[in-house]
């Protein structure tokens, strides 16, 4: 019986004691709420402004040569030198191919002999025109045999010319796919010329970026391997945009005189582009993504708020706000991960 009584008052204390701690820990919770509700985070804000800023657009290029062309034959013909060497700098109409000519030469011969018996026989029929002893008619056809043979003459001449192949202008020749004796055709590549004084770049861009640009505008750009940054001046652009792409085309031109630029090389193109009107641009790292776009955090009688923003066009540390911010608008620009709309924000840094 004793033993009974001694475990419920055992029971007893234990019940109170678990009551007692209950409460006083719901006391202290109670008595700490105000202090931390009271406590501010601190974090660096920007002022938004209306700017002009400068931002930087990329896109990937291609290398060609100022000029370039495939050296063929306009005959088919054997043939019989080659006045160059693979890969040297040759002046505009200078001799590369020379195809067998002697068929040719030698009807040249032959029409140069009629030809000078045709001359006879007009100046003495001309002579007996005019003291009546022929018609108008036989001089006529002797004339006409005269011009008849020139103009052949000038054809045979022609079909001569065209077993010289020369260089429609100064460049670097390339290599050579023929060697003498070979019997070529007007398909047959015999190899490629190419003025790399200077070099083309074509290169795209957006749309949104068309109204932006315009000849004689600068760019940069950088080839692979190597770290150096090259210029190039646009000397011209397509008077449409691509419908397919959405892109604009553009082609700029780079001075090669050091020759370290090589046609078929691709191109990182930077192109730098400045806004016509002030526009409202605040730092990157403000800008939160949200399942409907973006938003902010912004500050108002020191006390955090969200605010939707739409962004427009980006630069390497800033965003363009089209919507949703106001100039002088408080915006949090650190410790985004903690705030909480309505928390209490103590300014650290102002920009």
């Amino acid at each position: 019986m004793k033993r009974s009584i001694i475990l419920y008052v055992l029971a007893a204390a234990l019940i109170a004691f678990a009551a007692f701690k209950i409460v006083r820990n719901r006391q202290k919770s109670q008595s700490t709420a105000p202090v931390a509700a009271a406590q501010t985070l601190g974090a660096d804000v920007y002022i938004a402004r209306d700017t002009m800023v400068t931002y930087q657009v990329n896109s990937v290029g291609s290398l060609l040569a100022n000029e370039h062309v495939q050296i063929q034959s306009e005959v088919s013909q054997r043939l019989v030198a080659i006045h160059f060497r693979e890969g040297t700098f040759v002046p505009k109409g200078s001799l590369l191919f020379k195809l067998d000519d002697a068929t040719l030469k030698a009807e040249m011969n032959k029409l140069r002999i009629q030809e000078g018996l045709a001359v006879q026989n007009e100046s003495r029929d001309r002579v007996l025109l005019e003291k009546g002893g022929i018609s108008q008619q036989i001089y006529d056809e002797t004339l006409n045999k005269l011009m008849t043979l020139q103009a052949e003459i000038a054809r045979i001449q022609v079909d001569i010319d065209k077993t010289e192949i020369r260089a429609p202008f100064a460049g670097r020749i390339g290599l050579r796919n023929v060697s003498e004796g070979a019997y070529v055709k007007p398909s047959d590549i015999l190899t490629t010329l190419e003025d790399v004084s200077k070099i083309k770049l074509d290169f795209t861009v957006p749309e949104r970026y068309a109204g932006s640009i315009s000849t004689r505008q600068s760019v940069t750009f950088t080839i692979s391997g190597s770290p150096v940054l090259y210029s190039a001046v646009i000397d011209a652009m397509e008077p449409s945009v691509d419908a397919s792409t959405r892109n604009l085309k553009i082609r700029a031109v780079a001075d090669n005189k050091e020759g370290k630029l090589i046609p078929g090389l691709s191109a990182k193109v930077f192109l730098d582009f400045r806004e016509a009107t002030p526009g409202m641009f605040i730092p990157s790292q403000c800008l939160i993504p949200v399942l409907k776009g973006y938003q902010v955090y912004a500050i108002s009688q020191g006390l955090v708020k969200t605010i939707p923003v739409k962004a427009g066009i980006r630069t390497k540390e800033s965003v363009q706000v089209l919507e949703g911010l106001s100039s002088g608008d408080t915006v949090v620009m650190t410790n985004l991960m903690r705030l909480r709309p309505g928390m209490k924000v103590q300014i650290v840094n102002s920009y």
